[in-house]
């Protein structure tokens, strides 16, 4: 099975997730043909548009309710300019996030990439790019890059959290259009236009789901045993989905698997184990595991009946145990 491994540096560990998939820092990749120019005016003002409220580095943030609870951030003025040092920070004021000292705006950053943008480095997202078939050679002609990841955000509520990266991640492409982007979080890579028109569709979950298919190998069960999962809403810190069958038609499980996530993200992790989702003609038995796929995460693993199931629950059909 396809694995997505980002090569980071030890000093900007922030890609790493715990057992669960959790994303203590979401991250996101903008791809050019050219070099982008940013115009920190623009940007500002396109952040505020979709986040709301935006404070710069440059301005005092204090936490709100206290006068000395935190510390005051402000910026040292003999230092340059962020953007011309490649990093520019945005403080959104209307997503605070509790802290024991006291709330913290949630924050944004958009750094440039000193590496031009491998191929290798999106393969597994690009084996599974059945949305997009000319994602390869619009990946390839890139060489360079943008990185765009929240700070401090990790304690807000789930769907809070990717509004925020959502409404962030608009304004940049509204700022700077780009070629390609890339979820690191979903291993999902999309056209940034079909993106936008999905957003602004309510499709909130495209880019940062993604829907992958798997054919199993190296079990001598004499059948086609076949893998779909969701990716992503884990690093949201809701389980995804996946389901591990024989004899069954792909797009029909893939059509489900997708209902029940976005259900999952809707609702919360509100499916126990032991559960049934579908219909009344078929009952899908469910179970939380860790998944079968990387990345390492917690997944909702749905059992289609022992005619159709390839892998392994402790739940019987009457939603005991055995």
């Amino acid at each position: 099975m396809a694995n997505h491994n980002d090569a980071t540096d030890n000093e900007t560990n922030i890609n790493e997730q715990d057992l669960s998939g959790f994303a203590n820092v979401y991250m996101i990749e903008l791809l050019y043909k050219e070099k982008p120019q940013l115009s920190k005016q623009a940007l500002y003002e396109k952040m505020q548009q979709y986040t709301g409220e935006v404070q710069l580095p440059e301005e005092k943030v204090t936490p709100a309710n206290s006068e000395d609870s935190l510390a005051v951030w402000e910026t040292n003025k003999d230092k340059p300019d962020e953007s011309e040092s490649g990093v520019i920070l945005f403080f959104h004021m209307n997503h605070m996030v509790p802290f024991q000292e006291g709330p913290l705006p949630a924050q944004t950053c958009i750094m440039t990439s000193e590496r031009a943008p491998q191929v290798e480095s999106y393969e597994s997202a690009l084996q599974q790019a059945w949305h997009w078939t000319e994602a390869r050679e619009a990946v390839a002609g890139c060489s360079h890059s943008l990185l765009l990841t929240d700070f401090c955000a990790r304690g807000l509520d789930y769907k809070e959290r990717l509004q925020l990266i959502t409404g962030a991640l608009r304004a940049l492409l509204e700022t700077a259009p780009c070629e390609a982007v890339y979820f690191r979080a979903s291993d999902k890579i999309v056209q940034p236009q079909v993106y936008l028109e999905a957003i602004n569709a309510g499709q909130r979950l495209y880019g940062a789901m993604n829907v992958r298919f798997y054919n199993v190998e190296g079990r001598d069960s004499g059948r086609d045993e076949m893998l779909i999962d969701t990716c992503g809403l884990a690093a949201l810190g809701v389980s995804d989905v996946q389901c591990h069958f024989y004899d069954m038609e792909p797009n029909e499980v893939a059509s489900l698997v997708g209902d029940i996530a976005y259900y999952i993200f809707e609702q919360g992790d509100v499916i126990r184990d032991g559960e049934t989702v579908g219909s009344e003609e078929l009952r899908w038995l469910c179970e939380h595991q860790h998944a079968l796929a990387a990345p390492p995460r917690y997944v909702l693993d749905l059992n289609p009946g022992p005619e159709h199931y390839a892998g392994i629950q402790h739940h019987d059909q009457e939603g005991g145990t055995e």
